[in-house]
């Protein structure tokens, strides 16, 4: 890259020429030399170049794109054309780089209804893609944008660029922060590169530096907005938790028309037990989302669970009904749905019925198997019970609530040894203290209690 970055492009040929045709180089190499062609302004030399990852498994949208960014930055306008759309096709699901950059060339070759569809495609499998729907806007007003690829040395960072991205989605994370850096060195200002450098430190537990990477990108960036949330999160994760709802408030207050801090900050303070704080954030951002889709499940499961635990059972059972109604048997709603009607001694046969099912949606859910297998017990079904609770603690050995529930399984089928020996094992897991206190009594006494007809 050095050679690059000077201009140098005979020693850069030279360097390039002697990388080894095996592993991570050999798709480096096609890539890199159709560019140092394309440098030299060789158009037909760079698509010749490139030619071996056509044929190559699993590199065909790599080699349609690049031969498209090619032939668009020579100005040929319809071979582009034919490139970028073989790109889409050989996409099972066109990743958001590969829009944005197909999208901005049909915005700018007079295909702008193609443009549309295009980012139209892509917002039905993400509709809250905030940099698409800015695109798609841009392009249903009328407005050109500028090219994304403005020369040959900005086609070689993207070479860089992708290869970082499909290295990082392997976790080859090191080698994906060589080719990340590379393309920086070519293109300072790659903003999409910069961020990616971020996420890979994220994925490696360097939360700091990642903020700081993130923070590097100007305030006026099409991605600042969402770089924010990302930062936001990260904040979270570091527990410098006041920071974190600053943030989420702050691109709340940013962007009125988009739910998703206010979402995150809801979960934020659920996670912390701020359960009325939760419900109000959730509650915000329920009143941006107009009529709920599908994607919104998440919004109310969260906002219900939320208001379980303030005991506002009403609007708690309104919300997991319509997460339920938007995102049919999920398996986690129907799970707290089904395990709080039993423990209200509501609807007990339809809540059995619902677990069984999440069962069956999610048989290695260790908490979801425990739901069952306590439903049972709850019914007087103690044998069905404890074939279910056992399989849950294989599940989750390091649950105390679940060690806790096979005990008194085993205690109401007459198994006291086995009882009293998972009644100690919940205790050393370190339950809540309401939870030791009634186990040590249990240690003490036994279950006294007659078993109760729910």
């Amino acid at each position: 890259m050095d050679a690059v970055a000077r201009n140098d492009l005979d020693a850069a040929d030279a360097v390039l020429e002697r990388l080894p045709q095996r592993g991570v180089s050999a798709i480096t190499r096609p890539l890199l030399r159709a560019w140092a062609a394309a440098m030299r302004g060789d158009t037909e030399a760079a698509l010749e170049r490139v030619a071996p990852l056509k044929n190559r498994a699993g590199f065909g949208v790599l080699y349609s794109l690049h031969a498209a960014l090619i032939d668009d930055l020579a100005g040929r306008s319809e071979a582009a054309r034919q490139a970028y759309d073989a790109a889409l096709e050989a996409a099972t699901q066109p990743s958001l780089r590969l829009t944005w950059l197909v999208g901005n060339f049909f915005e700018r070759s007079g295909a702008r209804e193609r443009a549309i569809e295009v980012y139209r495609d892509f917002l039905a499998r993400d509709p809250d893609s905030v940099l698409i729907a800015r695109a798609l806007r841009r392009a249903e007003a009328g407005e050109t944008p500028a090219p994304v690829i403005t020369d040959a040395r900005a086609g070689m960072a993207e070479s860089l660029f992708n290869l970082a991205s499909l290295l990082s989605r392997e976790r080859a994370e090191e080698i994906a922060m060589i080719h990340v850096h590379m393309a920086l060195r070519l293109r300072p200002d790659f903003m999409v590169a910069r961020i990616l450098l971020a996420e890979i430190l994220q994925g490696q537990g360097r939360g700091e530096k990642a903020i700081a990477v993130y923070r590097e990108l100007p305030s006026d960036s099409p991605f600042a907005w969402t770089v924010g949330l990302r930062v936001a999160d990260e904040l979270e994760r570091l527990d410098r938790v006041e920071e974190a709802i600053a943030e989420y408030e702050r691109l709340a207050a940013a962007r009125p028309d988009r739910y998703e801090p206010l979402l995150r900050l809801g979960n934020l303070l659920r996670n912390r037990e701020r359960f009325a704080e939760a419900v109000d954030a959730y509650d915000r951002a329920a009143a941006r989302i107009g009529t709920p889709q599908r994607r919104h499940w998440t919004l109310f499961y969260f906002r219900g669970i939320a208001l379980e635990r303030l005991s506002q059972w009403e609007r708690a059972e309104r919300d997991f009904l319509l997460a339920l109604e938007l995102e049919p048997e999920q398996p986690f709603v129907m799970n707290y749905l089904a395990y709080s009607w039993v423990e209200k001694k509501l609807h007990l046969d339809k809540a059995k019925s619902m677990l069984v099912r999440a069962v069956e949606l999610r048989p290695d859910d260790g908490y979801i198997v425990d739901s069952l297998g306590w439903v049972y017990y709850r019914l007087g079904e103690y044998d069905k019970g404890v074939q279910y609770l056992e399989r849950a603690v294989e599940l989750r050995p390091q649950d105390p609530v679940i060690n806790d529930h096979l005990g008194d399984a085993y205690w109401r089928v007459g198994r006291r040894h086995e009882a009293r020996f998972q009644w100690r094992r919940a205790l050393s897991l370190d339950p809540e203290e309401d939870v030791a206190e009634k186990i040590r009594a249990k240690l003490q006494r036994g279950l006294v209690d007659a078993p109760k007809d729910i």
